[in-house]
């Protein structure tokens, strides 16, 4: 019963965002204007008409919504241009001027099933990284959106070859990273690596989500970075997944994710 309300609760949200009359309303679900106004407002429960149509509606909604974004970040010291698709296919086109962040990014994107294109060109190594992190983290917050639905919660733990890298993150609308990559000042192929750092804490305080990086075992700091990526992938994966348990109803008890 708690799900059929949570049902009735986002209809009744959509109609408020969009501006709907009941008859409209009505109509979208395929039922008499009558019976949606008596199920709206509680008089009666919901019934097995307006739950098939409401969830077709809310199934549609989502859809042809989209989870998109495209960012422009243009400083004195970067021009950074990002657009983002959340449901892709893990297709990407990235070119940073700094190949082994590129490769980095890639992993976000292909095992993360992102579709993403990056632009970026600065003054230095450090302001690409650290712009394209807050780029970055800013598309997938606008992407999301409110949230609404969303699974929320994700880790995810990946090995390569001698390492082993976990990520656990949390879509809670408040950044805050927790990074212990033993990097330090290592170059991992042109890219230093505090960098990596410096890009998932840019990249988790912009997109307004709680990360936690820990290497569990490794020496190859290659290693360590892709490992790093790829498992962050795969827990934005599972976080931003849509869990149609929950109705499209925040995944909070407070009534906003801040």
């Amino acid at each position: 019963m708690a799900q059929v309300d949570k049902v009735r609760e986002q209809v009744i949200w959509y109609q408020a965002q969009g501006g709907y009359s009941d008859q409209q309303m009505a109509d979208f679900i395929n039922i008499s204007r009558p019976l949606y106004q008596r199920t709206r407002t509680g008089k009666v429960p919901v019934g097995g008409r307006f739950l098939k149509g409401a969830l077709r509606l809310i199934e549609e909604t989502d859809r042809a919504a989209g989870r998109t974004a495209g960012v422009i970040r243009t400083t004195a010291e970067t021009d950074i241009t990002i657009k983002l698709d959340v449901d892709g296919s893990g297709a990407y086109d990235i070119n940073t001027t700094v190949p082994m962040f590129d490769h980095l990014l890639a992993q976000l994107a292909r095992h993360g099933l992102f579709d993403v294109t990056i632009q970026a060109t600065g003054d230095n190594q450090h302001h690409i990284v650290e712009d394209t992190g807050l780029a970055l983290g800013q598309a997938f917050r606008e992407a999301l959106g409110e949230r609404r639905g969303i699974v929320r919660t994700a880790d995810a733990t990946v090995p390569m070859d001698e390492t082993l890298v976990t990520v656990a993150l949390d879509l809670s609308g408040r950044g805050y990273a927790v990074v212990d990559l033993t990097l330090g000042g290592s170059d991992l192929g042109g890219l230093a690596g505090d960098l990596v750092r410096h890009f998932l804490e840019s990249f988790a305080l912009e997109g307004r989500l709680n990360l936690h990086v820990l290497t569990v075992r490794g020496t190859n700091d290659h290693h360590k970075a892709e490992a790093a990526f790829k498992a962050l992938a795969r827990a934005l994966d599972a976080a931003t997944q849509i869990d149609p348990r929950r109705g499209g109803q925040l995944p909070t008890t407070k009534g906003v994710l801040a």
